[in-house]
């Protein structure tokens, strides 16, 4: 009997966001260990892939994509789009039947850790090993960084690749507005390229919370659904772990029993009491939480933002300047008890153990993304006259027809959105500024990439460090939906004022402890 994926609690204030497996015997083809050297590798005839959002959609040009595609490869490839939104639900449903299991399946660090330690996925280490991008020279310098976090236990317990990411998984940074400290009589220069100590930095957004008359932060929740959870107020957690981790003896732990976490809380307790932190983050969503950093209405804009880094600087400042305020921002150094900001693990593409040739997806399809040249193009800008193009044109989008650009043969632009025709197009999957891998002959966009894009996104590279995966046991996929529920509920209570720290612990430690324990037996087995 095959293995059937069940949907368990929800994590956090989402609907879903962790499956648990639980297994019925093995599932097929599972410990496939990818294509030797000497083994022919035929290209497939025809496969199907499943994917999320990320991934330019039918309602803004994806026929023409898939078109291109197919051109440039000769593969026969069935796409399969379930709303974004909903699009993990899809995937279990999908995975529990033959019939409906892909060959190929786009997974975010968390899903991929659960699935290839269930069997689904193939292991592709040495297809990896072998490939033609590993082996080109054009690898970025961190690259190793983005891959070591790809090895994972499978089924057997042994470590290897079920999965390639294209490009760095990119986090959030912290900006503050120099309008903000200017107002506050504060030097941009003790904020700006400056490692800052916790209590130099509270002591900065007191005193803007002060001059302002208001909040300075306001966060999208105060704790994040999605690894790395800590990634919106990092400042105020600092080491703490929100999950279990592996600690400096070698054992994992409880992130969230430590000392670290209830330091944590306190501090973020005090921040809603101090009135520097936003209390209606509990109920923000992250547009909720950008609304207000772009706000006109001095009772409801914040100051202090913490977000994605590299493209999201440019589209943080751009928005400021839209809305007509002073679109001047500082990325700050990660404070020094932080030591580094946090870069998650990017999502993958798994060949599943339903795939009857994974050597072939993965040379023919995988590995193609990569590949320097024109397949790279399609998943990097989408489809050339759809999404952009080099001929001599004019063009312009609507409600600015009076500021319409024109350029030369052979100059790269994009062209107007098919969704929102009032806006450009921009990068399809593949954010060039994150891709572990450069194009042959030079990167064609590269000039449209905005500098405060580039140079953000170099500063988030120095400044931090990739999160490490979690090992999936049975227990945890079983344990954890519960178990991150009471840590959300906790976070909440401690950080509006409803519970004291140590309330909030008891209550963790009654409530899902034992839980705890289970997760932690069988992770240090």
């Amino acid at each position: 009997m095959r293995k059937t994926v069940k949907k368990l609690t929800a994590v956090g204030l989402t609907v879903t966001s962790v499956l648990g497996l639980v297994a019925c015997g093995s599932s097929k083809g599972t410990t496939s260990q990818g294509t030797s050297e000497n083994k022919e590798v035929t290209k497939p005839d025809t496969f199907t892939v499943m994917c999320d959002g990320t991934v330019v959609t039918e309602t803004n040009g994806a026929e023409a994509f898939y078109k291109q595609l197919n051109e440039a490869t000769g593969l026969d490839i069935k796409w399969t789009r379930p709303d974004h939104a909903s699009y993990y639900d899809a995937v279990a449903n999908a995975f529990n039947s033959d019939d409906t299991m892909p060959d190929v399946v786009l997974l975010s660090s968390d899903y991929y850790a659960l699935y290839a330690s269930n069997g689904f996925l193939w292991n592709m280490t040495d297809a990896w090993e072998h490939s033609e991008t590993k082996n080109s020279g054009r690898l970025i310098s961190t690259a190793d960084n983005v891959l070591s976090a790809l090895m994972v236990n499978g089924e057997d317990g042994t470590k290897a690749m079920y999965g390639l990411s294209l490009y760095r998984g990119n986090g959030c940074c912290t900006y503050v507005k120099k309008a903000w400290l200017d107002k506050a009589g504060i030097d941009a220069s003790k904020v700006k390229d400056v490692q800052m100590d916790f209590n130099t930095y509270y002591g900065y957004l007191k005193q803007m919370a002060q001059t302002m008359g208001h909040y300075v932060i306001s966060s999208p929740g105060f704790i994040h659904p999605e690894a790395p959870n800590t990634n919106y107020l990092p400042e105020f957690y600092q080491k703490a772990q929100y999950t279990f981790y592996k600690d400096t003896s070698g054992k994992y732990v409880d992130g969230f029993a430590q000392q670290e976490m209830k330091e944590a809380l306190q501090r973020i307790q005090t921040a809603v009491n101090d009135g520097v932190i936003d209390k209606e983050s509990v109920n923000n969503s992250t547009a909720n939480a950008r609304d207000k950093f772009y706000s006109t209405d001095p009772s409801t804009e914040t100051g202090v933002f913490t977000y994605w880094a590299g493209t999201w600087a440019n589209t943080l400042k751009t928005n400021l300047a839209n809305k007509g305020l002073d679109d001047e921002l500082i990325a700050i150094k990660p404070i020094k008890e932080l030591g580094a900001y946090t870069e998650r693990i990017a999502p993958c593409w798994c060949i599943t153990s339903a795939a009857k040739n994974p050597e072939g997806i993965f040379k023919y399809f995988i590995d193609k993304m990569l590949d320097g040249g024109d397949v790279q193009m399609l998943w990097t800008h989408g489809a050339k006259g759809t999404h952009w193009d080099d001929k001599a044109e004019t063009v312009t989008v609507e409600k600015k027809e009076d500021q319409p650009k024109t350029y030369t043969e052979g100059q790269f632009h994009y062209l107007p959105g098919i969704e929102k025709p009032d806006q450009w197009q921009t990068k399809n999957h593949i954010d060039p500024i994150l891709s572990i891998a450069n194009f042959t002959n030079g990167y064609v966009g590269e000039s449209l990439i905005p500098e405060v894009a580039r140079e953000n996104g170099e500063f988030f590279a120095e400044n931090s460090q990739v999160a490490v995966p979690l090992p999936m046991t049975s227990e945890l996929s079983n344990n954890i939906g519960d178990i991150n529920t009471a840590r959300t509920y906790v976070i909440a209570q401690v950080a509006l004022g409803y519970m004291t720290v140590d309330e909030g612990m008891d209550y963790y430690n009654k409530t899902v402890g034992s839980l705890s324990n289970a997760v932690l037996k069988s992770l240090n087995k």
